[in-house]
């Protein structure tokens, strides 16, 4: 058949929705082998033609949207942050009928990175890089070549021009406190290394919430940068900044913490906690939602919408937890 299809027909048809068929078209590997032979057999029987190449020459875009990574990271892809925050995105990406371009931070042999060729040709229409990635040089990469871009996390970098997405840190290390509270611990702490204490914005603002709930309630607040001073402070509940931070805290072969009955707490659930000995409390963090707003902000600005906000703090909620052992 040549008669014209739309790809909102093509999801109609498939009983999908649009997400779905540009995922399809766009070769994503996160569909079902029968829902991909569904969606592909709708368009070689209407012989659909995706028009991104035609609209692109017209209006001087790329239809496309860029995510800027650390790909010799290898603990970042194996985190399951890092695909709830991609999904996220990814929903409103293909909505949009736009494409998807993953991109490396990291220079290559000849001097440039991907980054660098992407923002500087033009690649993409828009660009989103998380925090640990963004510095002052990259902001002057972006600012230089007027490409836009959203930061997933709140940065170190100041600027007018910066949007950024972000949990409410603040707000989950305050609920997750009180959540310990209720329990009726009294000397609780909250841990993290050293470095990642000075160096992450989304650690201080973890620790700021947990120290004003803690002097809310008329307590002693315990910032822990030693897995030695949880012991020696006798604390009674321990809340790890991040869950790198937690496993750490569970190594057998560094520390007793598995032998003592220190409650532990952390941000968000993780695959690995049913295998634990013991319960881990946490708070509930919305990621794919970080996503989709972050994806939707950059939409936003690439059209240039009017009362764009400079920041989006995504709240979270207290969760069941289940004791494993």
């Amino acid at each position: 058949m040549t008669q014209k299809i739309t790809i909102q027909r093509i999801a109609e048809l498939a009983g999908v929705n649009k997400a779905t068929v540009s995922r399809v078209l766009n070769g994503s590997a996160a569909i079902s082998t029968t829902t991909r032979e569904k969606v592909e057999q709708i368009i070689k029987e209407y012989n659909y033609v995706p028009n991104s190449l035609a609209k692109g020459l017209a209006s001087k875009k790329t239809f496309t949207i860029g995510l800027c990574q650390d790909f010799t990271n290898k603990e970042a892809f194996s985190n399951p942050f890092f695909y709830k925050v991609l999904n996220g995105i990814e929903n409103i990406v293909y909505q949009q009928d736009y494409s998807f371009l993953m991109m490396s931070h990291r220079a290559r042999a000849e001097g440039k990175s991907m980054f660098e060729r992407v923002v500087s040709e033009h690649k993409v229409d828009g660009i989103i890089m998380p925090s640990s990635l963004f510095d002052d040089e990259s902001h002057k990469l972006l600012e230089s070549f007027k490409m836009p871009f959203v930061v997933l996390g709140e940065g170190m970098v100041e600027g007018k021009d910066i949007h950024w997405v972000d949990v409410d840190n603040e707000q989950a290390a305050g609920l997750l406190t009180r959540r310990l509270l209720k329990l009726g611990h009294k000397k609780i702490g909250i841990y993290s290394d050293k470095l990642t204490a000075k160096r992450d914005q989304f650690i201080m603002k973890r620790i700021q919430g947990y120290m004003n709930t803690m002097f809310q309630f008329g307590l002693q607040a315990f910032v822990e940068t030693e897995i030695a001073d949880i012991y020696k402070h006798d604390l009674e509940a321990i809340i790890c900044c991040t869950h790198d931070q937690l496993f750490g805290l569970l190594d057998e072969n560094k520390n007793e913490a598995l032998q003592r009955e220190v409650v532990l707490a952390t941000f968000d659930d993780n695959p690995l906690f049913q295998y634990f000995k013991r319960p881990i409390h946490y708070v509930s963090v919305e990621l794919e939602k970080m996503g989709e707003e972050a994806a939707s902000l950059l939409f936003s600005i690439i059209e240039q919408a009017k009362d764009i906000p400079h920041q989006i703090q995504i709240t979270t909620s207290e969760a069941d937890v289940t004791n494993y052992s």
